[in-house]
């Protein structure tokens, strides 16, 4: 494979000799060979370079810029046979030629595995140094060589010291003095005498002598002439600075000890490493020393400054080494844990995705349709190892190529299609119809992306938060099966980009990224507005939240009485119609404050209806009176919008009432004939979806 730096200077070579009129590289049978590639495309196959697809030749070969082998690429085949714009077929020896493989979406934990490099070292909160506390000669030294373990209380060197000397006899000469006095009737002389002796045992715990060793002196009563050093804690002596016969001053270092019982573990972590990682966290490391095994840590400090020269964070573990086998300076290789380890995330490849941003392509062999391969852009979650996680844009046990996907995306360019390195565009066809419950459908879509624009730019993080949502539902809901095939791929691709930029703008971070995914958003979404011809601003009639509240009650009972008619109930439907005349007369008295040229005409259709249906006395009667009631509510929803307990659907059944056909409304798209009832209950189809 050819680096990043020496592919563009092949490309800027490949240029330079083009804008002179010579091809790079090229002899004469070859350029006569490129002529007569640029003229083969109504041949089966086209040859072409991965890292130039500009190369189309009509038979197998090297690239002249680059001298890649060449790979085969099939005719353009009919829209009508594809399920995407970003569908190719390879046949056998094009896949052979490619290198293509396949591996599976798979299911796996949704922890993500940081790898993170640094070594063992000494814990300096347990590195104690011995110092001379007075000055004098090392007569010996009970340890006398670095990497000797001490205990505590061990004693370590002996020292003469003529400081110490005077000290010891000071002490006993006080102590004989409180003994001589402990008759006398002066307190004045025994409370000073006392005090004299009490600071002479303070002066030689301060040469470094313990209440031991203070206590030998007095019961021997004579000064020793050496005084014995002893280790304050244990551990391994890791710095000896004397020798026997040197002399020292007060301060002099003479040994260092270090508990290893206890170590630190410093980790080089680089910067987009660091939102993984958190003070608290447990994390496993491996030494050389001992393959296979794992030792663990605890994250304590994490270093406020990145260093400048190595671009990393330093990581401090504290680390248990009770059994002696880590080893300060040892390198370790640690593995931070993050996310949850028991949820389960879909995973392919880290080789499978190319990258656009964040965006990502990925190309999935159709089902049993073997060498058929289908762009998707999906949105990538964090590296999992050898896996990255899949947010949106895949199903679980998918085939995704996970080798030769970048010379498939070559192929796909050369036939003018969305890819890695190729946005999409659309063209609108002239005079196309599509049908109604799409159309409607796609108009409640529009109206919701003009609410969320609304929140976008007036940084409303609630509405924003509400609105994509709706957004997301309405997207979710719109099936374009019913498309002609070329409009029907075009929206597949369409509701494909706007799917992944609602996933990316959930995840917006702060406003910057919010504003890059919301622009990329609306351009996507004016491609939806340009190819179907949306007008691009809400109705501006008036709210009426206290009518809209009115009709959503009006509904439910309407809905009950839609549902007694399918089921045959004549009792349940009578009291439904009972309850309907009440709600009627609320909805109609919301109405006295409104404004609008077809209050009029709504009013006068609902108070027949209402009339019809209170003087129904049969099953049948009831259904030849929901048809005017059906009608009624129709134009009440298109006139103040559906409630917003959910979707309002217009459904027809072309056979009821001799053939002439009737409408009713529902809160699925599910047919439950409200006419034929149980006779023939899924007689209808969707018309429509109220706004």
């Amino acid at each position: 494979m050819f680096s990043n730096k020496m592919m563009r200077s092949f490309c800027a070579v490949a240029i330079f000799f083009t804008l002179l009129g010579w091809p790079p590289f090229i002899s004469a049978d070859e350029h006569a060979h490129a002529e007569q590639g640029q003229e083969s495309h109504d041949a089966a196959t086209i040859w072409t370079c991965s890292m130039h697809p500009q190369i189309q030749l009509p038979e197998p070969g090297q690239c002249p810029i680059c001298f890649m082998d060449l790979i085969e690429v099939p005719k353009d085949a009919d829209d009508s046979q594809r399920t995407s714009l970003r569908q190719i077929s390879f046949d056998e020896r094009a896949r052979k030629l490619a290198q293509v493989e396949v591996s599976p979406v798979i299911r796996g934990k949704g922890a993500v595995e940081t790898r993170i490099s640094g070594k063992v070292d000494y814990d300096e909160t347990r590195i104690g140094t011995i110092t001379a506390w007075v000055g004098g000669r090392i007569d010996k030294l009970y340890v006398d060589y670095t990497g000797d373990i001490v205990k505590n209380g061990q004693p370590l060197a002996e020292i003469y010291s003529p400081e110490l000397l005077t000290a010891q006899a000071e002490l006993i000469q006080a102590v004989a003095a409180v003994k001589n006095l402990h008759d006398s009737t002066l307190d004045i002389i025994k409370n000073t005498t006392g005090r004299t002796e009490q600071a002479s045992r303070e002066k030689l715990r301060l040469l470094g002598l313990n209440d031991r060793q203070i206590a030998q002196i007095i019961e021997r009563g004579t000064p020793a002439d050496h005084i014995t050093l002893n280790a304050p804690m244990s551990g391994i002596v890791i710095n000896k600075e004397v020798q026997e016969g040197m002399y020292v001053k007060t301060g002099t270092m003479i040994y260092t000890i270090a508990d290893l019982d206890h170590l630190w573990v410093n980790l080089e972590a680089y910067e987009s490493d660091l939102q993984r990682i958190h003070v608290g966290q447990h994390v496993d490391f491996s030494v050389e020393a001992y393959p296979g095994r794992f030792f663990t840590g605890k994250v304590v400090f994490i270093d406020p400054q990145v260093n400048d020269k190595t671009r990393t964070v330093r990581v401090r573990l504290n680390a248990e080494n009770k059994d002696g086998m880590l080893k300060p300076g040892m390198l370790v290789r640690a593995q931070v844990i993050s996310g949850s380890t028991t949820e389960s995330r879909l995973l392919i490849p880290a080789s499978a995705p190319l990258f656009t941003g964040k965006r990502a392509i990925v190309y999935v062999q159709l089902p049993e349709q073997e060498g058929v391969y289908e762009g998707k852009e999906v949105v990538l979650g964090p590296r999992n190892g050898d896996f990255y996680q899949v947010k949106g844009g895949l199903r679980e046990g998918e085939l995704v190529v996970s080798r030769g996907n970048f010379k498939i995306d070559s192929a796909i360019q050369i036939q003018a299609r969305p890819s890695m390195m190729n946005p999409s565009s659309f063209k609108k066809h002239e005079e196309e119809k599509f049908p109604s419950l799409f159309t409607s459908k796609l108009q409640l879509l529009n109206h919701s992306f003009i609410t969320l624009s609304d929140a976008v730019h007036g940084n409303d993080r609630q509405a924003f938060a509400l609105s994509l949502t709706d957004f997301r539902s309405r997207l979710h809901d719109l099936d374009g099966e019913a498309l002609p095939a070329k409009d029907k791929l075009a929206w597949k691709e369409m509701a494909m980009l706007l799917g992944s930029d609602v996933i990316l703008a959930s995840e917006a971070d702060d406003r910057k990224e919010l504003d890059s995914i919301y622009a990329a958003m609306a351009e996507h979404f004016h491609q939806v507005r340009t190819y179907f011809d949306l007008a691009g601003a809400m109705d501006n009639a008036p709210r009426y939240p206290e009518v809209q509240a009115a009709l959503a009650k009006l509904l439910t009972d309407y809905f009950s009485l839609q549902q007694q008619l399918a089921k045959d109930d004549e009792t349940g439907a009578a009291a439904s119609e009972k309850k309907i005349a009440g709600q009627a007369g609320q909805f109609l008295a919301s109405l006295s404050h409104v404004e609008d040229e077809r209050k009029n005409q709504l009013t006068n259709d609902l108070q027949e209806a209402v009339k019809g249906l209170a003087a129904a006395a049969t099953l049948t009667d009831i259904r030849a009176a929901f048809f005017p009631l059906s009608k009624a509510l129709s134009l009440a929803v298109s006139t103040f919008g559906a409630p917003a307990s959910g979707p309002v659907y217009e459904q027809f059944c072309p056979m009821a009432f001799g053939n002439t056909g009737a409408t009713w409304l529902a809160g699925s798209e599910e047919i439950n004939n409200p006419y034929f009832g149980t006779k023939m209950l899924r007689c209808g189809e969707v018309r429509r979806q109220l706004k």
